[in-house]
This record gives C-alpha cells, sequence and structure tokens, in this order.
C-alpha cells in the first residue's frame, strides 16, 4: 500500500509523549480519528493519535467526488489536508500499531509497536478509529500471487500495468473506480462480478459500463489466480481462463475486533463496534467511529468525520463530569 508521506511531527511540547497521561488517544489515523482529534483539540483536550499510516484506506481514494467543497480531490490530497488542519492544533502524532488496549480504574493503558519498539501511553478516555481491512478471496494463487500481479489497493498501483491487461473482482463503487482508473493505463480490464449488475454508484457504473476498455463479466466468480514469476491469468467457475497480468481485489473489507474485545467493548454479529447514536460504546470512557462501528451503513468520508466530531463532543462531557462539573458545549 502506498504510505501517506505528510510529515506528522508533533507540534506539541516536545516532553516524552509515553511520560504523559492523556485526555484522549485515538486509534487510528483515517477520516474517523483525524476527525475526533481535530475536535477534541478544539475542546483543549490533551490529544495524541495513533496509526501505522495516517490517511487510512483513505489514501487509496483514486477520486473522491462527494466532499463538499472538494469536487475532484484524491483521496491522498484530502487526507494530508485533514492532517494539516490537525496538526495546527497541536495535536500529538505517533506512528505506529496498537497491539494491546486495557482499562485500569478510571484509565486506560494502550501498547504501541513501531519496528522493535514498543511504548506504553496512558490515557483517560480511549477512541477506536481503525477503520477496515480488505477482505481477500480466498482461492488458490491468491497469497502465492500477493504483490506479484495480486493487489488490494488500486491508486497503489495501476501505473504498473501501462500496456498490460488487468482485472478487478468486485462490484461496488471501489471496484467500479479502480476499473476506471485502471482503463487509463491498461489496455484492456476485467470486472468480475458475481452479480447480475454491479452496484457502485449509478454515476460510477454509468462511466464503467460506457468505457470501451472495460468488460464486465456478471454471474461470474474468480476461483484461481494462476502463473509463472507472476499473475499470468485467472480461472473463472463458468470453465474459462482469462489471460491477464494482474488482479486487482475489490470485495469489500471487514473491522479489526482485537483491542474492542480487549476492552470489554460490545460487538454485533459481524464484529463491528456498537455504538450509540453519540458514538459511545457499553464500556465508560472509550467512544468508537467510522467504518468499524454499526453507526451506519453509509461507510463514507462524511459519516466518519462527522462520527469522530460527536464522539470527541462525548469525551469532552466525560471529562467534565469525572472533574465533577458539568460539561458546557460552546458552539464554533
Amino acid at each position: 500500500m502506498k504510505k501517506n508521506t505528510a510529515k506528522t511531527t508533533s507540534t506539541q511540547a516536545s516532553a516524552d509523549p509515553s511520560r504523559q497521561l492523556w485526555d484522549v488517544l485515538i486509534v487510528g489515523g483515517g477520516t474517523a480519528g483525524l476527525g475526533a482529534a481535530l475536535y477534541a483539540a478544539r475542546y483543549n483536550l490533551k490529544t495524541i493519535i495513533i496509526a501505522k499510516d495516517f490517511g487510512g484506506t483513505g489514501n487509496e481514494a483514486h477520486l473522491v467526488d462527494n466532499w463538499i467543497g472538494e469536487p475532484g480531490i484524491t483521496g491522498m490530497d484530502l487526507m494530508n489536508k485533514f492532517i494539516a488542519h490537525v496538526k495546527q492544533l497541536g495535536v500529538t502524532f505517533v506512528e505506529g500499531t496498537a497491539t494491546v488496549a486495557k482499562k485500569e480504574k478510571n484509565q486506560f493503558r494502550t501498547t504501541v509497536t513501531s519496528g522493535e519498539k514498543t511504548t506504553t501511553f496512558l490515557s483517560k478516555t480511549i477512541f477506536l478509529c481503525s477503520g477496515m481491512k480488505h477482505n481477500k478471496l480466498g482461492v488458490p494463487g491468491e497469497e502465492a500471487f500477493s504483490k506479484k500481479g495480486v493487489s488490494y489497493c488500486y491508486t497503489c498501483d495501476a501505473a504498473f500495468f501501462k500496456g498490460k491487461v488487468a482485472g478487478v473482482v468486485g462490484g461496488s463503487d471501489a471496484a467500479g473506480q479502480a476499473a476506471l482508473l485502471l482503463a487509463e493505463y491498461a489496455t484492456k480490464v476485467y470486472v468480475f462480478y458475481r452479480g447480475e449488475k454491479i452496484r457502485a454508484e449509478p454515476i460510477t457504473a454509468e462511466r464503467v459500463y460506457s468505457n470501451p476498455k472495460i468488460m464486465v463479466m456478471h454471474k461470474t466468480n474468480v476461483i484461481e489466480i494462476k502463473g509463472d514469476r507472476f499473475v499470468t491469468s485467472v480461472k473463472l467457475d463458468n470453465g474459462k481462463e482469462i489471460k491477464l497480468d494482474g488482479v486487482f481485489v475489490q470485495i469489500g473489507a471487514a473491522p479489526d475486533p482485537t483491542l474492542a474485545k480487549m476492552l470489554g467493548v460490545a460487538l454485533n454479529e459481524r464484529n463491528f463496534v456498537m455504538v450509540d447514536k453519540e458514538n459511545r460504546t457499553n464500556v465508560p470512557g472509550v467512544f468508537s467511529a467510522g467504518d468499524m462501528t454499526d453507526g451506519t451503513t453509509l461507510k463514507q468520508f462524511i459519516t466518519s468525520a462527522a462520527d469522530g466530531s460527536k464522539g470527541a463532543q462525548q469525551a469532552y462531557l466525560y471529562l467534565q463530569k469525572q472533574q465533577g462539573k458539568e460539561g458546557k458545549i460552546v458552539a464554533y
């Protein structure tokens, strides 16, 4: 995956962040996490945000046409703007992966790994905003040819298919966007979808079906990915074998419930974090926002940002109550 290279050095005091008690610790650097960080900082809460890759899967969006005021912006550019905005408010950024989270009385202890280094952070509240991970096909050849023609990030790898033939598996809007971007480089793009019509947003679907370089194969499943050193073809469940140079898997994503389970947070049957309308979980002091929650089926930049802002407001009120104060919401 292409990594967001936006500089994320903290603009707060240079004191060791592991020796401080944070009002808000956010796990996840995508739209929800950055939205929560922005609002938490505006409530003057001491805030730290932890992520392996700031911007998250938002970095992968080839074209974002539904963020108000920024038509046609790339996901990477939009994420860079989010990061720059949050940095202006003095939020501390830490690159790493949160591997352990525990509640100890009224505090939370979060362990973060970065390379061989392990660091522990203490906070009064914690936000789970780690989004979702790409689903895999689970067919022969997928693992063997990972990074050898099998990709899950079309914005990262599309340019490598200039003058070649590519395939996209899936019928979502992401799959449609993948096919459209690949068509700018490849000589031909196949879309393999098990349904009768792709489920992309109407404008995306229209562009896919009208593009002469794209062939959509409906009611079709890829059952094997074949190759030598690199991908050379895919085998379909109708018995056909299609020669191509690469496969982009775009069949949705699923949340990682690991930290939520450690904290005793309630999950639904699909492992999405259960939240109320204010993005509070069943565990006091634990909030969650974005794609990993059951708050909405509309998984978009704008809904994730809204989730983060609501959760941050509730974190402020929670902390005020812990101090025996009545939180006053200020309209900015």
